[in-house]
């Protein structure tokens, strides 16, 4: 996946309707996320009353204090009502203890509590998310990578939890915090305030603005340092090229450019940090300091307490804090709701009508057969300029095996993957039994067919799981009988753990002819009604091969059978061969009358594109 598809995007605003789709999730615990805000706002609160304390802490019994006294006990109603000796420092100390284990108790009830209303939303989320996957037709898939949608239910959704567990209630926090914390200050002295307002926010915001040129600069400097490493790998991938053509000179050249900019950019980096850092011992610590050279300049003419003062310094710290921080909320908030937007979008693609759960779960039809393609015309959806099957009309009647042969990319694959409703035709129509294709329960047709393409991918479990797939309630012994009608059972049988073995990621650790025998015990534990094999023989051995071929034939007879295949072997034997060149089907019969016609299917043979 290229770096650029890796990152969440950003949420658009002008989209912003796509979030109402959260509705649905957030419903369910309105009540719970109601009282989530309310924790938060008293514990936010609690926060600037911990910061107020702490001032009075430090201001207690200093001799600034005594001047202000009367001023003090005539105006500041800020914390009096409290019922505690305030000039205390023992009773303050109780005071802001008790007030850190209720703070305490509560940010614990509000982190548990969103945690649970978020991953029960995960939960629903990550579900229907990976339904709607599974229930997107093959074109879906034609026009889409795997890791962009295994990304979207794995960063997606871990972007959107985020949101819903941290970023929404800390931005809540801190917007409560500078709101009431501006208030608090402006009580205690509107003069400091006006002047903190004035000079330290706009230190912060700028302060942040920087820090987010620095990263960009620092986010370059790595992505040149992969793309060095992609010269390395590169080279050392094709060093036999290297060697043979000597292009060792060039190769050192080429990657020392690349490690050229890195050093450009890093410096480039390094100057700016170095700014960065004059900037926030300049501006901002001389703000601070001009605040504070203030406020002891009120302190000392009798203009402020020093309880304020103390109250004043610790907010403003409070203030700044949540000011620089709401920067990082905003964008994790952007970024969650652009991963909402994406999330949505997948889920709002049109969907095939198959079964995902016991609710819409319907019985398997029963087909006879009779398989009718009429003046059929395809082409992909990414490649409308490319027609792929050209006026297709094809008959197989019950119980008869039709096989289709041609050259790579005439078109052989496409018919089958019409044939199981992978892909719709642009024009005509596929019917069975003298119903259109369209019109019969999708996952009740394919329940009764069988499928083994030419590529086979097995799934990451043992060896009777992959079987099983065919059948999942299939017997032991019933799964043990497809393995030897498909020539599988000795193979498996030869490994320690027998059925039980562990094939690997997409059956890596077994060979491409025993990963399609696996395939084909599969189908016959199926027992379809409407077989189709794409090259499903094209792994085996001529030993192995003519054993499958005898189950193969088992298993058509009595069923409709599309045969893909450029083996003779394979295909002599059919009821009707039909022969496809550019998506055309140019010849038809059986073959020996398509021998003797001297056409398209003898220059096959006879060129051993079949054979």
């Amino acid at each position: 996946m290229r770096k650029e598809e890796s990152e969440i995007r950003s949420f658009r605003w002008k989209n912003w309707k796509t979030i109402l789709r959260m509705g649905g999730y957030l419903k369910p615990h309105a009540w719970g996320y109601a009282i989530g805000v309310i924790i938060i706002s008293i514990s936010s609160l609690l926060t600037l009353m911990v910061t107020r304390l702490w001032g009075q802490l430090g201001g207690v019994g200093t001799a600034s204090s005594m001047k202000a006294e009367s001023a003090m006990e005539a105006t500041d109603s800020s914390i009096s009502f409290l019922p505690f000796d305030l000039n205390s420092l023992s009773e303050v100390g109780w005071l802001i203890l008790l007030v850190l284990v209720i703070q305490a108790a509560l940010s614990f009830a509000r982190v548990v509590l969103f945690a649970k209303m978020t991953e029960d939303m995960m939960l629903a989320m990550r579900k229907d998310a990976f339904e709607a996957i599974l229930s997107m037709p093959m074109r879906f898939f034609d026009t889409r990578r795997v890791g962009d949608l295994n990304s979207r239910i794995s960063a997606d959704i871990t972007s959107i939890q985020d949101v819903f567990t941290t970023t929404l209630s800390e931005l809540l926090r801190q917007l409560i915090i500078i709101v009431g914390g501006i208030l608090a200050l402006l009580y205690f002295s509107v003069k400091l305030t006006l002047l903190m307002l004035a000079t330290l926010p706009v230190m912060i915001i700028a302060a942040i603005l920087f820090g987010r040129f620095i990263r960009k600069l620092s986010k370059r400097t790595q992505d040149q340092v992969a793309d060095s490493n992609t010269v390395v790998q590169e080279t050392l991938t094709g060093i036999t090229s290297v060697k043979s053509f000597a292009n060792e000179a060039w190769e050192l050249l080429r990657y020392g450019k690349s490690i050229l900019e890195i050093r450009t950019l890093a410096m480039k980096g390094a100057i700016w940090r170095g700014a960065f850092a004059s900037f926030i011992i300049l501006f901002i610590f001389g703000a601070i300091t001009l605040v504070i050279f203030k406020g002891a300049e009120l302190m000392t003419t009798g203009g402020l307490a020093s309880e304020h003062f103390f109250t004043f310094l610790l907010m403003t710290g409070l203030v700044a804090g949540s000011i620089g921080g709401i920067a990082a909320l905003f964008s994790d908030l952007q970024r969650g709701l652009g991963a909402i937007e994406s999330l949505m979008e997948l889920m709002d693609e049109p969907q095939e009508n198959v079964e995902t759960t016991e609710h819409n779960f319907q019985p398997p039809v029963k087909l006879r057969g009779d398989i009718v393609f009429s003046s059929v015309n395809f082409h992909y959806p990414n490649r409308e300029d490319v027609t792929v099957l050209k006026d297709i009309n094809l008959k197989i009647a019950p119980g008869e095996r039709v096989a289709l042969v041609g050259a790579s990319g005439a078109g052989k694959s496409t018919i089958a993957s019409l044939l199981l409703r992978f892909h719709d035709p642009v024009s005509g129509e596929v019917s069975i039994d003298g119903k259109a294709l369209r019109t019969y329960p999708l996952s009740s047709m394919r329940k009764r067919m069988a499928y083994v393409p030419q590529e086979v991918i097995l799934f990451g479990g043992d060896i009777r799981t992959n079987i099983a797939y065919g059948r999942f309630e299939a017997t032991q012994s019933e799964i043990e009988n497809a393995a030897r009608k498909a020539n599988a059972f000795d193979f498996i049988m030869s490994f320690p753990e027998g059925f039980e073995t562990l094939v690997g990621e997409r059956g890596i650790q077994l060979s491409g002819g025993q990963r399609q025998r696996i395939a084909i015990a599969r189908a016959i534990l199926r027992d379809p009604d409407l077989l189709i094999l794409d090259e499903a023989t094209s792994a085996l051995d001529a030993s192995s091969e003519k054993e499958v071929q005898m189950a193969l034939d088992t298993l058509m007879k009595g069923r409709s059978s599309l045969i893909i295949a450029h083996r003779l072997s394979t295909i002599k034997n059919a009821d009707k061969i039909a022969v496809i060149s550019n998506g055309c089907i140019v010849e038809m019969g059986q073959h020996d009358e398509l021998l003797s016609n001297k056409g398209h299917y003898h220059a096959l043979v006879k060129n051993q594109e079949v054979g």
